[in-house]
Formats: C-alpha cells, sequence, structure tokens
C-alpha cells in the first residue's frame, strides 16, 4: 500500500541552522495498518507525515502510494489519495462555510469542477445518515456555519471528511491533542470505529504512550530521522510504556529526562 524508500530531508542547507530532519527512513504498510508513530520533539514525525503528503518534496527517495510513484507529486494532486487530519481543529474546515458546503467538498475532491449546484437531497440525506454515526447531534444542523462548532465536534467533522470518500491512506498529524481528555478519547474511538469500518490505511504521530501500544495494529519510534523501533504482532501486545521508554534510550542511546515526559505525557 505505502512503500517510502530511503527518504531523506535536510532543512537549512549549509547554514547554521541545518537540520537533517529525515535520514533515509525505510517504511512499508500493508493496506488496513494503522500505525502509531512516537518519538520525542524533532524526530521527524511530522516531517516524514508531510512529505507523504506532498508539504514539500524529499531531497532524496521514493514514496510509492498502491502502487503509483507520488514522489514528485504536489499535494493536491495527492487529494484524491491522501486524506489528512491536523492537530489544530480549526485547520481541516472552512469556518464560514456551513457543514453541508464542507461536506460537499470533501465528497467532491479530487473530481473535476463545474458550474452547478453541487448539492442535492441525496447528498443532504446521505451527509445526515453519516453525521448522525458520529453520536454529536450534528446531523441536525447541515446548515449551521462550522465556526459556530465546539473544538471537538469540527474535529470529528474534519476527520468525517476525511473519510468520506475513503482515501488510500489517511494521515492522522496528533489530531486529538489540542482537545480536552474526555473530547479526545470520544474523537479517538470515532477514529478507530471509522478507521476499522472503511479497513483504511492508517498513520496516527501521538505523544501518548498508552494510546500509541493501545490503537492501531503497529507501532514505529522515530530519533534523529530515523525510526529506531517498529513494534507489531506478539512484541507489541506484550510491551509496557516503561519497557518501551528503555528500548528507546537503549536504541537512540539518548537518557530520557524531560523528552520521558514529553513521551509519555497525555496531551
Amino acid at each position: 500500500m505505502l512503500t517510502v524508500s530511503n527518504l531523506t530531508k535536510v532543512f537549512n542547507l549549509g547554514t547554521i541552522n541545518e537540520k537533517k530532519a529525515l535520514d533515509g527512513v525505510q517504511l512499508h504498510l500493508e493496506p488496513g495498518d494503522f500505525v502509531t508513530v512516537i518519538g520525542s520533539n524533532g524526530a521527524g514525525k511530522s516531517t516524514l507525515m508531510n512529505a507523504i503528503a506532498g508539504t514539500f518534496p524529499p531531497d532524496q527517495g521514493q514514496i510509492i502510494l498502491d502502487g503509483k510513484d507520488v514522489t514528485k507529486l504536489p499535494s493536491f494532486k495527492r487529494a484524491e489519495l491522501v486524506s489528512r487530519v491536523f492537530q489544530d481543529p480549526m485547520s481541516g474546515t472552512a469556518a464560514s462555510m456551513t457543514i453541508e458546503e464542507n461536506l460537499i467538498m470533501a465528497l467532491k475532491r479530487g473530481e473535476p469542477r463545474h458550474l452547478r449546484w453541487a448539492l442535492k437531497n441525496k447528498e443532504r440525506e446521505f451527509f445526515q445518515e453519516e453525521l448522525k454515526k458520529l453520536g454529536l447531534g450534528l446531523e441536525g444542523r447541515l446548515t449551521t456555519k462550522v465556526r459556530l462548532l465546539s473544538g471537538g465536534q469540527r474535529q470529528a467533522l474534519t476527520l468525517l471528511m476525511a473519510t468520506l470518500k475513503k482515501p488510500q491512506l489517511l494521515l492522522l498529524d496528533e489530531h486529538t491533542a489540542a482537545l480536552d481528555p474526555k473530547t479526545a478519547e470520544k474523537v479517538l474511538d470515532l477514529t478507530c470505529s471509522v478507521t476499522e469500518q472503511s479497513h483504511l490505511t492508517t498513520l496516527m504521530i501521538t505523544h501518548n504512550l498508552e494510546q500509541a501500544l493501545a490503537v492501531g495494529n503497529r507501532t514505529i519510534m522515530m530519533h534523529d530521522g530515523r525510526i529506531i523501533l517498529d513494534l507489531k504482532g506478539t512484541d507489541r501486545n506484550n510491551m509496557s510504556m516503561n519497557r518501551l521508554l528503555e528500548m528507546f534510550e537503549k536504541a537512540s542511546g539518548v537518557h530520557m529526562n524531560n523528552d520521558r515526559m514529553i513521551l509519555a505525557g497525555t496531551f
């Protein structure tokens, strides 16, 4: 499904601020894999996700998605293949537009645009059924401006928009981090339900170790732009948070002090 080969990215090359954000990353995801990504700040997690999403081209390496080389494709040309939910609930929706207007844009993602009425009764009925699954009462608020929704409602709506038209790959960039614990749990439960029902291949960044080991079927840890741990199957099922931190220290050679708080905390 997704194959990343020798992916390398250097920022501010040749300057005092030079930073190798990705250092020959190798990663392969099978169809339906749900992979959680952990690592301390600056490990390369978001850079990897940005490269896969097409936010910027890598300096070296290749990205193959569903058998297609997308390495040089800009993000807008990957729109029908890749969906993404950001950390900021305000980033995934158009605040001045209504719920139904946001949803129709998501439904038409990757299709040619025409000058005609996009919303029909059958689309509204479909949106109501899909919104009902969220359990947030939004199915009766199709004409409500998105700016009037809470952060949790907006993030749940963004998740629905990202999966309304099944993508080849779903990218979740700490999508529960900006929410209060109760709302974050609700959005995470929705995430697990949606990805399981649609058998979506998913890559999710998180700073919560407990979440990283409980969600999905595989966990990778990054450090200094490299994947240093890859856990799945029995190894992952038997892993504890303390043991995971010990493995990080051994694999990276870094003693966890403040980073221990970053990795183990709930945000």
